[in-house]
């Protein structure tokens, strides 16, 4: 199967829905208009594993000034391949595409931000090297 990857761009928040809906279900517009927004920011990129006929998977990443060392940080906020596509390397590749682009953006520091449950992705990032060394806080405003 022909795999590419690729950034996002405005024209895909359509496809990047349909494959977020397999995710979490949400409100289009909204979903549309958050997902505008990221991809106009100069701090996030959305990566796309495609093949001739879809989108199978995504990938966040957030590049961000580190002030303590000066360096960039890299914050991997989502990955996702849709159902019947994984276990097929496609993860590998959008990881591999956003490390290469963090190298090229003056990355020298990666983490990464999934859900407990997501155990092939943190299977994945241990293999990428990546251990867990802190503590991530989240609360809910509603």
């Amino acid at each position: 199967m022909q795999i590419e990857v690729r950034i996002a761009e405005k024209e895909d928040i359509d496809s990047i829905n349909e494959i977020l809906n397999e995710l979490q279900e949400c409100d289009l517009e909204l979903r549309s208009r958050k997902l505008k927004k990221a991809l106009e920011s100069e701090c996030s990129t959305y990566f796309l594993a495609v093949t001739p006929k879809r989108i199978i998977g995504y990938l966040n990443i957030w590049h961000l000034p580190d002030i303590i060392d000066g360096g960039e940080a890299g914050i991997i906020m989502d990955i996702y391949v849709s159902g019947k596509f994984r276990d097929r390397g496609v993860g590998k590749l959008l990881l591999d595409s956003a490390i290469e682009f963090g190298e090229k953006y003056g990355v020298n520091k990666y983490y990464g931000w999934m859900g407990p449950e997501n155990m092939a992705a943190i299977a994945m990032m241990k293999r990428y090297g990546f251990a867990a060394q802190g503590l991530m806080f989240e609360k809910n405003s509603n």
